[in-house]
């Protein structure tokens, strides 16, 4: 059986950086902005439309649309198959590898000093069965397997809600004061686990992390306003290269 350093290996060829908080980057979500704003256009939507957002939120790195990373976050949830599965086993270890090094980085960046309880964001598509995403947290990677809880299931018309921020979307358990570390696969709006935080807070969680495999990021943007933005930002995250030991949170210029 491969080790979780010899699964992703590959990764090292091709994935990108997403930046630290800087001019030019979303300080929620790590993505380009322009005209000096210190958010994009959706994590303010979150800050406006929320009693409460993630204290914290982190990436493995860029999904860049077209490119490797997005790919294989879409496909490790299609019809089982050997290449889903093997998809699946790879994006476990590269979030087990990625989790070993920095969950210090997002625990500190939270305020408290570990995550007892891990959870995941429900499918709202209708899927039946276990997602791909809960049984990696769950019960392939040793690092969160223990801690995992399913905290969070859709209501009625959360199912139905697509990209908006409602913290009513879910219905969480009671919860009493825990620090909660919730892991999605990919950050596109942030609606999903932006309104998954804000319905643990409601239930009475202690601070909540976010942490996603991608963050969904388009170099052509049907607004052709945002377009030299995203190039610039493209352009910086392959000069910062990719690196194991850093993240949009520890990253520190040389």
């Amino acid at each position: 059986m491969p080790t979780a350093t010899q699964l992703t290996e590959r990764y090292a060829n091709f994935l990108l950086p997403v930046l630290s908080t800087g001019a030019g980057v979303c300080e929620v979500c790590g993505t380009a902005v322009v005209g000096g704003w210190p958010r994009c256009y959706q994590c303010n939507q979150a800050h406006t439309r929320l009693d409460a957002v993630a204290d914290t939120v982190d990436f493995v790195a860029l999904a860049v649309k077209e490119e490797q990373l997005a790919y294989e976050l879409w496909k490790y949830k299609g019809q089982p198959s050997a290449a889903q599965s093997e998809i699946a086993l790879r994006l476990a270890a590269l979030l087990w590898r990625w989790l070993t090094t920095h969950e210090a980085c997002f625990t500190g960046a939270a305020g408290c000093e570990r995550f007892p309880l891990v959870t995941t964001v429900p499918s709202g598509g209708g899927r039946t069965g276990e997602h791909p995403l809960e049984h990696m947290v769950g019960t392939v990677i040793p690092s969160t397997r223990d801690r995992y809880r399913p905290l969070l299931r859709p209501t009625s018309h959360g199912a139905l809600a697509g990209r908006v921020f409602d913290a009513g979307r879910w219905i969480a358990e009671p919860l009493a004061g825990e620090p909660i570390l919730v892991v999605d696969d990919t950050w596109t709006t942030g609606s999903h686990v932006q309104s998954a935080a804000a319905a643990l807070k409601a239930a009475g969680a202690g601070p909540v992390a976010v942490v996603s495999i991608g963050r969904h990021f388009q170099r052509q943007p049907a607004d052709e306003r945002f377009r030299k933005a995203a190039e610039d930002y493209y352009r910086a995250s392959r000069r910062q290269g990719w690196a194991w030991g850093s993240c949009r949170l520890c990253w520190r210029p040389i």
